[in-house]
């Protein structure tokens, strides 16, 4: 979240009815480019190129409830007002953290956002992205690499590199190559202790360094870990392909207090978000899976 906040892709976007619509272009418009001479005809051929992928908003919120009794012990109106704002503050940053796990592991809820093992997936070559079906599409795949048969100590820096090049091999849709690398504690730990002994650990001093989860670097890239990662992934991520978009009339918006139904003393209201993370050019990320992570 907080890099793509640093790069401008969590947008207000105002959702077609239930879904957000993006262009994607799924081939070349290349049957008429030709070299020529004088006199020569081009081509006049037409050719669909370009399709829709489709995400669909969805809904996150949460309740808070005002016991009529913590009112009463909480007299006064500065008091009041404070009690009822922390109540307000908490629950926002346990939605944060709610999307923040629920963007790494896909929720088994079908109403969830859309997380990172969805987008970029295991497997792409089946199943779909945006509405349409991956199988056949290497627009719509990104790269993997299952790497059950190799070993950290000897296999971790090499899949890193092949991982990188890879995803910058494909052009357009801003940036080339990859922004920023996710993993687990242990799949970090065993990074940093690998480059360490190669005398090539290096660190960034970005912003993102001081919310505790890393701050080193591969081929300049920022690379971080993150607690809610499963033990064996590491994500290539290249933020100019992706955004959140949220629905400007409902993020982290609340509802009045209203009376709470068979009861006049006690009273609740609602905090809630609408919006999905996209994905738009998938071959510019990546996952490198199944590792066995040597440090516990």
């Amino acid at each position: 979240f907080d890099k793509l906040i640093e790069k401008g892709r969590i947008r207000s976007k105002v959702p077609d009815g239930e879904h957000y619509e993006i262009p994607f272009e799924y081939a070349k418009n290349d049957q008429n480019v030709q070299y020529f001479d004088r006199g020569d005809e081009f081509g006049t051929e037409e050719k669909e190129f370009m399709s829709h992928l489709v995400y669909y908003t969805r809904n996150l919120g949460a309740g808070i409830m005002r016991y009529w009794d913590d009112d009463r012990k909480n007299r006064g109106k500065a008091k009041l007002q404070d009690y009822a704002e922390r109540k307000v503050e908490n629950t926002k940053k346990t939605l944060i953290d709610k999307f923040n796990t629920d963007l790494i592991i896909q929720n088994g809820d079908p109403r969830s956002i859309n997380a990172l093992e969805t987008l970029i997936a295991e497997d792409p070559t089946s199943g779909t992205l945006g509405g349409l079906s991956r199988s056949g599409s290497t627009n719509l795949q990104n790269q993997y690499r299952d790497c059950s048969a190799f070993t950290t100590t000897t296999s971790l820096v090499d899949e890193m590199e092949r991982m990188f090049n890879l995803c910058g091999e494909y052009k357009g849709g801003g940036r080339s190559n990859v922004d920023i690398i996710i993993t687990s504690r242990k799949l970090y730990q065993d990074y940093k202790r690998i480059a360490r002994a190669m005398g090539t650990l290096e660190f960034n001093t970005t912003p993102r360094a001081d919310l505790g989860v890393g701050n080193v670097t591969f081929n300049g890239v920022e690379m971080f870990y993150d607690p809610a990662m499963p033990d064996d992934k590491m994500y290539f991520l290249n933020t100019d392909t992706m955004e959140f978009y949220y629905d400007p009339m409902a993020w982290f918006e609340m509802t009045p207090w209203k009376n709470v139904k068979g009861t006049k003393l006690d009273r609740t209201a609602q905090v809630v978000c609408v919006g999905n993370l996209i994905l738009e050019h998938a071959p510019k990320n990546g996952v490198l899976f199944d590792w066995t992570p040597v440090t516990s």
